[in-house]
């Protein structure tokens, strides 16, 4: 079998080997390969956020009509499926090819092939061994498969994201990011039935409960039928489509149902035990260098890894400091003590921070601005009925512990208060400051007062 050396294999091509790449090749001169048994450009590019955003955003201007009908618009709007998709094939085409065609430019080795660790230093693909004096998992995620009967009939979010048209009925199962978001694209998509069914009482649990709850009336006004409690046992393939069996009893007849409940890390790299990397149901154990607990060739950054979020912008950063460590020895530890996150729902779902149940498990000294917001001038011009806010503020420091917007441009405004935590901005600093007016960024003043 055929050897390669190099100083630096990286398996996976998304969004956390690219920073990993990129910063290897800034700060050092080292040999680099890249391995993936997937186009180049992974989930984020190519599989998740931005397609998803194409459809998110064809669903925002759909709502957007509805909300002023009769308000100063005539006329409704709908959505052709197939030219969206048109739409957003455009902005995929050939961005995997380019994403390589851009490594093999710049110095850097690439392989196409199913990749395994066959030693501590070894990854074998495509029938040739590479050695590595460190090696970079960034194998992402992968779907939950559900495993109850008929499970295997159920779609995942990739599929959804394909599909040619837009059926009739649609049944998402699991309460988190995926469901939420897909469920408001199915409905102002052309479904006519829309169902999230969730085994406990409490979804998207990383959220706020107030503004949850708030959404759950948002999402049964477009006409999603949100059902908690509901434990599928079974699903069934029927003459006209499917039927998921709930342990309750009840049935829901649906034309397809996109499995939603969550994501795994992806760790067949690591298939046969041969590479000494440790790991878990949660991924790859890792110090906070991002340096694998027992082989120190080894580091996982992204989603592969035992870090406490999958997001890109996570991954980006736990990259970019995988090759810092790398090229300097580990001298930077990952800090992901505020990350913003956004459920790209009608409206939008946005958090940092603390929620108030996490503050009071810390027994804090806070203080909670929160209201409606259905009634500003920013919700009423575009009939937005349904918006709200939450903000936790140190009731000694005056700076802001938590923050959790639901309405439009939402993930914009929790940009800023992430920034506010990070750089210890006060609540009172946020609210004399001259915002540009009328925005949505100025009407954080009114919920930090």
């Amino acid at each position: 079998m055929k050897k390669r050396a190099f100083d630096v294999v990286v398996v996976g091509s998304g969004t956390a080997a690219y920073y990993a790449v990129a910063g290897l090749k800034q700060h050092s001169n080292m040999t680099i390969a890249i391995v993936d048994e997937r186009p180049y450009g992974g989930t984020c590019a190519l599989r998740g956020c931005q397609p998803k955003k194409y459809l998110v955003s064809n669903a925002e201007s759909v709502a957007s009509v509805s909300h002023l009908l009769g308000r100063g618009l005539e006329g409704e709007v709908r959505t052709n499926w197939g030219a969206l998709q048109r739409l957003k094939n455009e902005f995929l085409q050939g961005r995997s090819e380019a994403a390589q065609a851009h490594w093999d430019a710049s110095g850097v080795t690439t392989f196409n092939g199913t990749a395994r660790m066959r030693a501590d230093d070894q990854i074998e693909v495509g029938g040739q061994v590479l050695t590595a004096k460190t090696i970079v998992l960034a194998t992402g995620s992968l779907p939950n498969q559900l495993p109850i009967e008929g499970g295997a009939l159920a779609r995942d979010s990739e599929y959804f994201l394909d599909m040619e048209k837009m059926p009739e009925r649609v049944t998402f199962i699991g309460g988190g990011f995926i469901s939420f978001e897909f469920a408001h694209v199915a409905i102002r998509g052309g479904a006519s039935a829309v169902h999230i069914l969730h085994r406990s009482a409490r979804p998207l649990r990383a959220f706020e409960d107030d503004l949850v709850a708030v959404l759950l009336k948002a999402s049964a006004a477009a006409g999603i039928d949100v059902q908690l409690g509901v434990v599928p046992e079974r699903i069934v393939a029927t003459e006209t489509g499917y039927s998921v069996h709930s342990a309750s009893g009840a049935v829901i007849e649906t034309d397809l149902i996109i499995e939603a409940t969550g994501r795994h890390p992806n760790l067949t790299v690591l298939d046969g035990n041969m590479g000494n990397v440790a790991f878990s149901s949660k991924g790859v154990e890792v110090n906070s260098f991002l340096q694998s607990v027992s082989n120190p060739r080894v580091y996982a950054i992204g989603d592969c890894a035992d870090t406490p979020y999958m997001l890109a912008p996570v991954a980006d950063r736990e990259g970019q400091i995988a090759a810092l460590n790398i090229v300097h020895g580990n001298s930077h530890e990952v800090d992901e003590t505020v990350v913003p996150s956004a459920v790209f729902s009608i409206p939008t779902l946005a958090s940092v921070g603390l929620t108030e149940e996490a503050a009071r498990e810390q027994s804090l000294k806070y203080r909670v601005n929160q209201g409606d917001t259905t009634d500003w001038p920013s919700s009423k011009r575009i009939g937005e009925e349904y918006g709200a806010y939450k903000v936790l503020i140190d009731a000694d420091t005056d700076l802001i512990l938590g923050a959790h917007i639901l309405r439009h441009n939402a993930a914009e405004v929790v940009n800023v208060f992430a920034l506010a935590i990070q750089f210890n901005i006060s609540a009172s600093a946020l609210a004399n400051f001259l915002w540009a007016y009328p925005t949505s960024t100025s009407d954080l003043k009114y919920m930090v007062k």
